[in-house]
């Protein structure tokens, strides 16, 4: 490992982005060392320490304020079973609704179908080699798939930056403001090491691995269908350049302006599809089990009434209807204007984020846009955009190291106080 000695050359260049007139190539196999694998092991350990500390101080210091709150039931384990955890054990423990629970009005209210079966299945089966505790169980698997999901972020950032920007990007990922996440009974890490394994095989061209990855994140967490976008627009934007390409080239019998074979055109496709299909088909399981062709989606916009009053679900509506329940027309423009600056900073950092990486937080964006109410839990929603903290900008210089490292841990304090304490995330 080299960390101390890169952390030192803090003006050396990052790699450059491809030229975006030829067609991208093949990059070499980046594989981390040993020993910063165990360095990364050793940070996101005592990062895992250091939450642990800020949730046990805030519940100490909030157990009896008025405004605190958790559903989890008594103590410190209580306050750690809080939330969308209660949904989890009940998934674990006794399964699914076979019909989904009303109100007076006729209403479906919160349910467990909002819910993906993997992180509960994981669970269900660690439990019995810790002593039978679902909490332990649930701890246990997301701790340890947060550790995979930070090596194999590192791995994957360092497809396209240098080895010093990488390295910090996965530190910067452990002392994150949300990354408490990966800690308590939630999917999000598993969701992320799933996540971040099929963004690595994207880049890498291995397409069977992108499928199975990609169809096992679809039944961690929403948000599986980004990864198909991405694909796709990633197949796209190389077959317009190879095209355009081939066309200014002099020599017409350059072989690395060969047109892509056919059978890797299907391969492509085959897992685009694969990963397409497990993306939508929580819906249709929840369809046949409960018999209401819309149960998932009126599940999900059962949360939305606590912001809007009203449910209902329309693609591509939920943030503008937030923003015209909260401010009226003005809170519609206010979120025209946030998703303009997100696209623009999208775009102005295309060329340090590369193709693959550039795509996919696109994606993204995009499903959480189409499919998401804008609420506290979007800051946790945001975790999956983690592979934008290897921006060489961020890690430049040693200042802006520790200015990143301790405004992340300050912001954690802030986060657990007001979105794991008073608010669920």
């Amino acid at each position: 490992m080299t960390t101390g000695t890169e952390a030192r050359r803090s003006t050396r260049p990052e790699p450059s982005a491809p030229r975006t007139g030829t067609p991208d190539r093949p990059r070499p196999r980046l594989r981390p060392g040993l020993a910063t694998t165990f360095v990364l092991l050793g940070v996101y350990a005592a990062s895992r320490l250091v939450t642990t500390l800020f949730l046990a101080a805030v519940h100490s210091l909030t157990a009896t304020a008025t405004w605190a709150q958790h559903d989890g039931g008594p103590g410190f384990a209580g306050y750690l079973s809080s939330w969308d955890a209660v949904f989890y054990r009940e998934i674990s423990e006794q399964g699914y609704p076979a019909e989904l629970p009303r109100n007076d009005d006729g209403q479906v209210v919160k349910n467990a179908w909002a819910f993906m079966p993997l992180f509960p299945a994981l669970v269900r089966v660690v439990r019995p080699v810790v002593g039978g505790d679902w909490l332990i169980a649930a701890i246990v698997v997301a701790v340890l798939a947060g550790a995979g999901a930070t090596l194999v972020l590192h791995r994957l950032m360092l497809t396209r930056f240098g080895a010093r920007a990488s390295f910090w990007g996965a530190v910067f990922f452990c002392v994150a403001p949300m990354s408490f996440m990966l800690q308590v009974p939630y999917a999000e890490s598993l969701f992320l090491l799933l996540m971040f394994g099929a963004l690595l095989a994207m880049t890498a061209r291995r397409w069977a691995w992108f499928a199975v990855l990609g169809v096992l994140a679809s039944f961690a967490h929403p948000g599986g269908l980004a990864l198909s976008a991405a694909l796709g627009l990633t197949w796209l934007v190389r077959l317009v350049r190879s095209r355009r390409a081939r066309r200014r080239a002099e020599n017409e019998d350059d072989p690395e302006l060969a047109p892509t074979p056919l059978a890797e055109h299907v391969r492509i496709w085959a897992a685009g599809l694969i990963v397409t299909a497990a993306g939508f088909a929580w819906p249709v399981v929840v369809a046949a089990v409960t018999g209401e062709r819309d149960g998932y989606f009126a599940t999900e916009s059962s949360w939305w009434r606590d912001y809007i009053g009203s449910d209902g679900f329309v693609p591509f509506t939920p943030w503008f209807r937030f923003g015209e329940a909260m401010a009226g027309w003005l809170g519609v423009v206010a979120v025209v204007l946030l998703l303009a600056a997100v696209v623009l900073g999208l775009v102005r950092r295309s060329q340090r984020l590369g193709l693959e990486l550039q795509t996919y937080a696109i994606g993204y964006v995009a499903y959480l846009v189409a499919v998401f109410l804008p609420q506290q839990s979007s800051f946790r929603m945001l975790m999956p955009l983690a592979p934008l903290l290897g921006d060489p900008q961020l890690s430049a210089t040693r200042r802006r190291v520790v200015v990143t490292i301790v405004t992340g841990l300050a912001l954690q304090v802030v986060a657990i106080v007001l979105l794991w304490t008073a608010w669920p995330p």
